[in-house]
This record gives C-alpha cells, sequence and structure tokens, in this order.
C-alpha cells in the first residue's frame, strides 16, 4: 500500500473486540501495540498474516518505545487500532496512551463499537474478549472522529480520556441498535 492509499487517523476500541475486528482493518495496513506476553505473541503473529505492522509493548513493558514508535507511525501515514483500556484493565477504562498519539499528530480519533449476535466469550480472560460465532451477524460501527487539544495536565487529560469512554459507549450502543432492528442494508448505496 502506498502512501496515497492510507488513512492516517487513530481507532479507538475496547479490549475485547480485537478477534471480532482483527479481520476488518487489515486492508488499511494499520499498525497496533503488542504485549509481549505470550498471548500477546499469539495476536501478534495473527495480526501480522491479516497485514497488520505490529509494534511490541505495552503500559507495563516497553511503554515510552511503543508510544514514540506508534507516533512514528502516525506521521509515517499509518492508522493506529489501539485498545484504549490498557493491558490489564480496568475494562472499560480509558489510558491516555491513544490521546498523547492523537495530541502529537494531530490524528483524528474514530471510536469503534462492536456488535455480535452470537458469540464465545472467553470468561476466564480479564477483558471478556470473545470470538464471534460463524453465521452470526456483526454490526462494527466506526463514530465520528475526536480530536484533541494539546492541553496536556492531569485534569485536562481525565477530560480527554472520559470523552473517549463515552464515544466508545456510543459507538457500542448504536452499533447494538443497528444489530437488534436489524438494518442491513449496504450503506455504501
Amino acid at each position: 500500500m502506498d502512501q496515497t492509499q492510507r488513512i492516517t487517523c487513530g481507532v479507538a476500541h475496547w479490549h475485547g473486540d480485537e478477534l471480532a475486528l482483527m479481520p476488518r482493518f487489515g486492508h488499511l495496513a494499520p499498525t497496533i501495540l503488542v504485549s509481549h506476553s505470550k498471548d500477546g505473541e499469539l495476536m501478534a503473529r495473527g495480526t501480522r498474516a491479516l497485514g497488520y505492522r505490529v509494534i511490541r509493548g505495552s503500559s507495563t513493558r516497553g511503554a515510552i518505545g511503543g508510544l514514540i514508535a506508534l507516533i512514528k507511525a502516525v506521521r509515517e501515514g499509518y492508522t493506529v487500532v489501539l485498545a484504549v483500556d490498557g493491558p490489564q484493565g480496568p475494562r472499560g477504562v480509558c489510558k491516555p496512551g491513544i490521546i498523547r498519539i492523537a495530541q502529537k499528530t494531530g490524528a483524528p480519533l474514530f471510536p469503534v463499537g462492536v456488535a455480535n449476535s452470537h458469540r464465545y466469550v472467553f470468561k476466564k480472560t480479564w477483558n471478556q474478549v470473545y470470538l464471534p460465532l460463524p453465521f452470526s451477524r456483526q454490526v462494527i460501527f466506526v463514530d465520528n472522529p475526536i480530536t484533541f487539544s494539546k492541553k496536556t495536565g492531569a485534569e485536562a487529560m481525565d477530560l480527554h480520556c472520559h470523552r473517549v469512554e463515552a464515544a466508545l459507549q456510543a459507538a457500542h450502543d448504536k452499533a447494538v441498535m443497528v444489530l437488534e432492528r436489524g438494518a442491513f442494508r449496504d450503506q455504501r448505496d
């Protein structure tokens, strides 16, 4: 994929949605951050096979290097897809990494919500990761982009994180609404 085909932005989602989203964004050749854990190694292999660029690191191991590499990727024209609630949770609580990337690069952040009619939930995982079952209906709702001011104080960062959390909840709610209504016409018409 050459530079003219790239969309430079951030895509935000919650942990747990990875397996539903992985096959959907590979055509963008996005960059993702994957932990150094054993589970992370499996994720890295799978996402590379789907066309993703993988950076290893997390907020607990290799945080600064991972953040710098993600900022560099956006500046080079790559989309960054990131679970915003960190490698160890708590689930549904935004960490500031994606916001710092957006602030440093000026890239918009698109919140993504996912809903599936049938799925298998891995209940022993902290993030309740799930696998959409074959032949189930799935809605991935990409909502309007968010941009951030350059304010970086603790209070400003808390406000930015709350905006992301609210936007992700809204995107999820919209995905559920579309799934429940059965509105599956092609939106490109």
